[in-house]
C-alpha cells in the first residue's frame, strides 16, 4: 500500500518535520500538492487511455488555444521541448491531433485537435476537475480565489527561474 498524506500519525509527524524550517517552504509545498494532485491522474490516463502526461499537456493546451506549435506549448508549460515534440508525434500517430502549415506563415507548422482528440480530452478532463474540487475542499470560496490570485501573481512576475528547459 502506498503512503497517503496524513494516513497515520507517524506520517503526519514526518511531514511536519519535513515542512518545519524547510529552506524552500513555498516551493516544497507547491510541489507536494502538485504531486498528490497529478500523480493519480497520470496513472489513470496511462492505464485507461494510454496517454502520457506530456500528451495530456498538448491536448489541454490545444483546447485552450488552437493553432499552437510544439515550441509554444513547451514555452507556456515549462515542459522540456523533447518531451512535447515526442508527445506531438505520438498524438499525430494516434490521429488525436494534426499538424498543418499555418496559413499566416507558411514556414510554421501548427497543431489542431481532431474530433477524436476532443473526445479524449472530454473523457479525461472531468477527472481533473473533480480532483481539483477535492484538493481545494478545505478552502472557502474566498480562499480559493485568493490562491488563484497569488498563483497568477507568481506567474505574471516570473523571472529567470521560469524559463523552459
Amino acid at each position: 500500500m502506498s503512503w497517503q498524506p496524513a494516513a497515520e500519525p507517524v506520517h503526519s509527524l514526518l511531514l511536519k518535520a519535513i515542512l518545519t524550517e524547510n529552506p524552500i517552504p513555498a516551493a516544497y509545498r507547491i510541489n507536494y500538492v502538485a504531486n498528490f494532485y497529478v500523480g493519480p491522474l497520470v496513472a489513470m490516463m496511462e492505464a485507461s487511455f494510454k496517454l502520457t502526461r506530456a500528451e495530456w499537456i498538448v491536448l489541454f493546451c490545444l483546447t485552450r488555444q488552437p493553432r499552437l506549435n510544439a515550441q509554444q506549448i513547451s514555452i507556456v508549460t515549462g515542459r522540456p521541448k523533447t518531451s512535447i515534440a515526442s508527445a506531438v508525434k505520438k498524438l499525430q500517430r494516434r490521429k488525436l491531433i494534426t499538424r498543418v502549415t499555418d496559413v499566416a506563415d507558411s514556414r510554421r507548422q501548427v497543431l489542431h485537435l481532431t474530433a477524436s482528440g476532443r473526445e479524449m480530452y472530454q473523457s479525461i478532463v472531468q477527472n481533473f476537475i473533480e480532483r481539483e474540487k477535492a484538493m481545494l475542499a478545505g478552502l472557502t470560496a474566498a480562499e480559493r480565489q485568493e490562491l488563484t490570485r497569488l498563483f497568477d501573481k507568481i506567474i505574471r512576475t516570473a523571472g529567470d527561474w521560469a524559463k523552459p528547459y
